[in-house]
């Protein structure tokens, strides 16, 4: 992953998007999109009319490099680092993610790259300075990038991926009926309950599904999920939300988890973000307020499945799924600077000890089949890109230099195990128990530094920093105006 790969050529693949327009001729207006570093997608609406007129001149648009910077709406954060570098950027359609929009027949969705290009003055041939020609990855800042440069090595050593998530969220009504509530039985939250189910969100997850089933975002299953409360986050513990939270409201609560199908990477991130984005606006529309928040009042989890297949026939490929495996473990403190970057996800990782186990929920890693891992680190905050970029480093990384897997398969709950029982499965490395512990982790951890970039990596610990020290101004975990604040962000 070196320089070559950050400064190749970039193809504008305009024939994919031709013969889309051609089957989508209602299409008005096409949406831009990126995701940032904390997970917010950011988008450009731009006309059919100009987009066309883009590609024909060979450019990209042009839009502020502090874009990817900013942890929420507010002063400027990269302006106050000198040493972090601003200007421009570009954004890059990546054509192969083109698709209609789940919600606007008009609207077509491309996800982009952000590219680095000079300022605003043409070169000597009078080509813009947004020209196919000028714009380059090198020193690239860019989470899809990241992710799009492990994929290239990884296929580049014989291996390919599939990947689907478990998203889970929680969901409560936030208007009702004009009926006497005091004679009404209160339904209780039920792990794959019907009646629960039924209450009020069976519809709605069905519009969900039909809307990213149309767009081609594969869902296999929804259900209501655990939604699980530590012991020491239990209704007590949340004094703010007793008037307006939990009248009608916590009370209500319910968590739901909905399952993608397997695609490959880049294309399993885009469509959880379709996913995201999808259920949360359906909601929305449907006065029922979703939240992805880790915490609370349930803790929502999003786990990832990710199988690695071999592109040739090997001997080895036992060993070689074992050593993958073993990278990812050896790396597991510094990955969850990007599976867990707030303080609320680490109350649902305790007791935090990184192992894996078959199929064993109470362990960091799960496998449900040979070659197949459930990676059960990261919460619906997680920046997806930037953890499946460093899940595939890590690995690749095993593999190349035949890491041996030292932990052995733990079919308990290592919450439950002396300290002696742990050494003996080979349990001896715990997890971050904060977000600064694990960017801490990451800046140590050179091998996902120089693969996915210093600069990114610098970027992205000082705006997750930031965007955590503003999240400790609205008050202790639990309280409502940290957990409205975070579930407006997340």
């Amino acid at each position: 992953m070196g320089d070559t790969a950050n400064k190749q050529p970039i193809i504008l693949g305009t024939e994919k998007f031709n013969s889309f327009f051609q089957l989508h001729l209602n299409v008005r207006f096409i949406q831009l999109q990126c995701v940032d570093y904390t997970s917010t997608v950011r988008v450009r609406v731009v006309t059919i009319r100009h987009f066309q007129k883009l590609l024909e001149n060979e450019t990209h648009l042009k839009l502020g490099r502090r874009y990817l910077f900013l942890p929420d709406p507010g002063p400027r954060f990269v302006g106050r680092d000198p040493g972090r570098r601003t200007g421009r950027s570009y954004l890059i359609p990546d054509f192969n993610s083109i698709h209609l929009h789940p919600g606007h027949d008009d609207h077509a969705v491309v996800y982009c790259y952000f590219g680095d290009g000079p300022e605003d003055c043409k070169d000597a041939t009078g080509t813009e300075p947004g020209h196919v020609a000028h714009v380059t990855f090198a020193g690239s800042v860019c989470p899809r990038r990241a992710l799009q440069q492990a994929l290239d090595e990884a296929e580049h050593h014989g291996l390919r991926f599939l990947v689907g998530f478990e998203l889970e969220f929680t969901g409560r009504r936030v208007k009702k009926k004009q009926r006497d509530q005091d004679d009404m039985i209160p339904q209780v939250h039920q792990v794959s309950g019907l009646r629960t189910m039924e209450e009020f969100m069976m519809p709605l997850l069905c519009r969900i599904t039909d809307a990213l089933e149309a767009v081609g975002v594969p869902i296999q299953q929804f259900h209501c999920g655990w939604g699980n409360i530590p012991e020491e986050l239990n209704t007590d513990s949340f004094p703010a939300m007793e008037e307006e939270d939990v009248q009608g409201g916590v009370a209500d609560v319910r968590n739901y988890e909905l399952v993608t199908g397997p695609l490959p990477p880049m294309e399993a991130v885009d469509a959880l973000t379709t996913t995201k984005e999808t259920a949360r606006r359906l909601c929305r529309h449907n006065d029922v307020e979703l939240t992805f928040n880790a915490l609370p009042p349930h803790c929502n989890s999003l786990h990832a499945n990710l199988s690695v297949q071999s592109i040739h026939d090997r001997q080895d490929h036992k060993s070689m799924q074992e050593h993958f495996l073993a990278g990812v473990l050896e790396h597991a403190d510094a990955l969850c600077a990007f599976a867990c970057v707030r303080p609320e996800s680490y109350r649902r990782l305790k007791p935090g000890l990184g192992c894996a186990g078959r199929f064993n929920k109470d362990v960091a890693v799960r496998q449900r089949r040979p070659g197949c891992w459930e990676m059960r680190l990261p919460d619906p905050a997680a920046q997806m890109y930037l953890y499946m970029a460093a899940v595939i480093i890590a690995g690749l990384s095993g593999v190349k230099s035949r890491t041996k897997l030292v932990l052995k398969d733990c079919p308990v709950d290592p919450a439950m195990l002396s300290e002696e029982e742990r050494f003996s499965y080979g349990i001896t490395k715990q997890l971050p128990s904060s977000p600064t512990e694990a960017f801490e982790a990451l800046m140590r951890d050179r091998l996902l530094v120089e693969n996915i970039g210093q600069e990114l990596v610098e970027t992205y610990v000082s705006v997750q920093s930031e965007f955590n020290r503003r999240l400790e101004y609205r008050g202790p975990i639990g309280t409502a105006e940290r957990r409205k604040w975070l579930a407006a962000r997340t």
